[in-house]
């Protein structure tokens, strides 16, 4: 039980939701493209929130073998899952609260909101 209550605390903590939400819609992510994602997260912060989801068993981290190296993160299946069970937040947030990284494009996520109204 306490284990669960921690993925809860974890997951709901400031920038988990949004870290969730974009590797749930990107299905694997590298940490640098995370960084451009959710301005205003600072890479010391990102590292303690991914190792501590890593830690929770949520995440796998990848080191691909490229010069320099490259890191990508995806769900495990333990994450998988609490991601799903997350998924009418995350699509709350992406019409309510314009968290919208499905798509690159400002243009095109301008649009998309449109859509959502």
């Amino acid at each position: 039980m306490a284990f669960n209550l921690e993925i809860a605390k974890t997951v709901f903590g400031k920038w988990s939701v949004d870290l969730l939400a974009l590797i749930y819609s990107r299905k694997t992510v590298g940490f640098q493209e995370i960084v451009r994602a959710l301005p205003g997260i600072s890479a010391r912060i990102l590292s303690v929130k991914l190792g501590r989801l890593q830690d929770l068993g949520l995440l796998r981290r990848e080191v691909l073998d490229t010069r320099p190296p490259r890191v990508q993160y995806s769900f495990t299946e333990k994450g998988l899952r609490v991601a799903k069970l997350g998924e009418p937040v995350f699509l709350y947030l992406r019409f309510t609260e314009g968290l919208l990284f499905l798509e690159e494009n400002p243009e095109a996520a301008d649009r998309s909101e449109e859509k959502g109204r």
